[in-house]
């Protein structure tokens, strides 16, 4: 009995404790923010005697600080250290107290105390430096750099020079002492590009930059054996955006080294990203021309990069379309195209003949033969059954393509692509007028979990909810829901010929600002910019307050980036 008495009496004592030094971290908490350093002071003192952690005492010692109590700050530096002497950032910080309370003699000792010591660990000297560059000891720092790598003979030591470079503002001698450090240590490359890119700024031209330019240039010149200065100098351009200077760049390097192809793919697919496709196509065409071992990676790259260009710029002449068709024709009837990424390249170049060349019935068959190949997996079938069912659309097959989208949604309940297939299902009854169906389909996909499909599914049952319901309302929204379709088969003509006729015939329809935005559509499709700018411009000026104003706005900032860029790739005119 006594023991249980024992041990409740201790539970309760401890939880005292506990709740007690709770209380009192919050009372210090709230001293110290609020500024009032002499009462939190009080709580921390009691806190650093119960536990000396490096917290407590980082905010016992800034309390003494504030309030001036330099004889009890000395005390506490003397017992943090006698708790951890091997610690030289924390002498460090005594030293730097002595010199602020200008006790010369005093910091000089723990100087030279600190200076006898040996560094033998890469993360110790870190420290050290780090804390002698926060408090400006420049001359001490590079002291300890010249004492201490002589321990680190393989270590790229340049790396502290360059941080001592930095504190200095001599931001070259810190560049090429990071280009020193390269040399030893490549694989520090992409932390090296980070601390460079956070120095310099590489968004337009000046005089450092220049000097930039220059030191890499002499890095690789005077060793040009080392393929890591090339590299450099490529990702310096790159950043720059130079990207003609770039690819002279790779272009040589990769001849030089006789290599397979990586570095000009490398090169093509960051172009890509950027949306500079002539220079990436340039890049994958060197590849195939000098037959090098990655030819024919770079021939899959080149026909994904022309579909790319294809899909965003919309502006290809029927000789560059009828080219494009070619050469998927070439890649994939070749022994090379049975390998990954062909499933892609075979969704690819149905749509360019559906949408693009004017061959969607040839688009079908093909599909069709593809759907029964060998080897695929029930997704690979499921997305080009997808892409047969939209060349159905394209042909005016809507329920032919009814029937397929709803064996994909069956299959792939739960599954984005059948979300996808649904979705494409509802949008069928919508060109076919069958309003009431679609909209009942629109509205279980508004739930669906996919950002993409739920966006899409919102925006036709809007457009359904706010432009039917009347019985006279009926036939205006049935053409305009079929020109929807002409756009979606590229029937353009057609499309702007009923758009005129809603227009006529119910000129005060609610459907004109719809009219607007499709017409902007319309010459989006055909990459007509300037046109396309204008009717978005229309509609907001016209329409400020309705829903599609929003959807204007975004498109025309669209326009005005796609169309300036471009009108950049076209003024290039030499590539080499």
């Amino acid at each position: 009995m006594q023991i249980k008495v024992l041990i409740i009496g201790l539970f309760i004592r401890s939880f005292c404790l506990l709740a007690q030094t709770e209380t009192d971290i919050q009372l210090a908490q709230h001293y110290y923010l609020n500024g009032e350093f002499d009462k939190a002071s009080v709580y921390y003192e009691k806190l650093y005697e119960a536990d000396p952690s490096r917290v407590n005492f980082s905010r016992y010692i800034d309390c003494l600080n504030n309030i001036k109590d330099t004889k009890s700050a000395e005390k506490i530096y003397k017992k943090q250290i006698s708790f951890n002497p091997n610690d030289v950032s924390l002498k460090i910080q005594l030293y730097s107290f002595y010199k602020e309370k200008e006790q010369n003699e005093k910091a000089k000792k723990v100087r030279t105390e600190i200076s006898k010591k040996e560094f033998f660990e890469i993360r110790e000297i870190q420290d050290v430096l780090s804390n002698l560059l926060s408090i400006n000891e420049l001359e001490w720092a590079e002291e300890v750099i010249d004492k201490s790598k002589k321990n680190f003979k393989f270590y790229p030591y340049e790396l502290w020079y360059a941080q001592l470079f930095l504190a200095k503002g001599n931001k070259i001698n810190a560049l090429n002492n990071y280009l020193q450090a390269l040399a030893k240590a490549p694989d520090l490359k992409e932390k090296i590009q980070t601390e460079i890119s956070s120095v310099f700024d590489f968004s337009q031209e000046s005089e450092e930059l220049t000097l930039v330019k220059n030191s890499f240039l002499s890095a690789s010149q005077k060793d040009p054996t080392n393929t890591q200065y090339t590299e450099m100098l490529v990702w310096f351009f790159l950043q720059s955006k130079n990207f003609k200077a770039a690819y002279q760049q790779v272009s040589a390097l990769e001849k030089r080294i006789k290599g397979s192809g990586e570095y000009l793919i490398s090169f093509a697919n960051t172009c890509a990203e950027n949306q500079e496709y002539e220079f990436s196509k340039e890049a994958l065409k060197e590849v195939v021309s000098l037959n090098l071992a990655q030819k024919d990676e770079a021939r899959r790259i080149l026909l994904n990069v022309m579909f790319t260009q294809l899909t965003n710029d919309r502006s290809f002449s029927k000789a560059e379309i009828d080219n494009m068709v070619e050469q998927y024709e070439q890649f994939i009837e070749s022994p090379v195209g049975n390998r990954s990424g062909l499933e892609t390249l075979v969704l690819e170049y149905a749509e360019v003949l559906a949408f693009y060349a004017g061959k969607p019935a040839k688009a079908k068959s093909f599909l069709e033969t593809r759907l029964n190949a060998n080897g695929l997996t029930d997704m690979q079938r499921a997305k080009i059954k997808m892409k047969l069912a939209d060349a159905c659309v394209v042909l005016d097959s809507i329920w032919d393509a009814s029937l397929l989208y709803m064996q994909i949604n069956e299959a792939f309940k739960f599954e984005p692509i059948g979300n996808e297939a649904k979705f494409k299902n509802a949008r069928v009854f919508y060109f076919d007028g069958e309003f009431e169906y679609a909209q009942s389909q629109l509205d279980v996909l508004k739930q669906s979990t996919s950002k993409f499909i739920s966006n899409d599914a919102m925006q036709l049952s809007l457009l359904i909810l706010e432009n039917y319901g009347l019985d006279s309302n009926y036939e205006a929204m049935s053409a305009f829901a079929k020109t929807d379709l002409y756009l979606m088969q590229h029937r353009y003509p057609e499309a702007f010929q009923t758009m005129d006729s809603i227009q006529i015939k119910f000129p005060q329809s609610v459907l004109n600002d719809d009219l607007l935005f499709l017409r902007g559509k319309a010459f989006l499709q055909q990459g007509n910019w300037e046109n396309a700018a204008l009717y978005f411009k229309q509609l907001i000026s016209t329409y400020p307050s309705e829903l599609l104003a929003d959807d204007a706005i975004f498109e025309l900032a669209n326009v005005q980036r796609v169309h300036l860029m471009i009108l950049r790739r076209r003024s290039i005119i030499t590539l080499k």
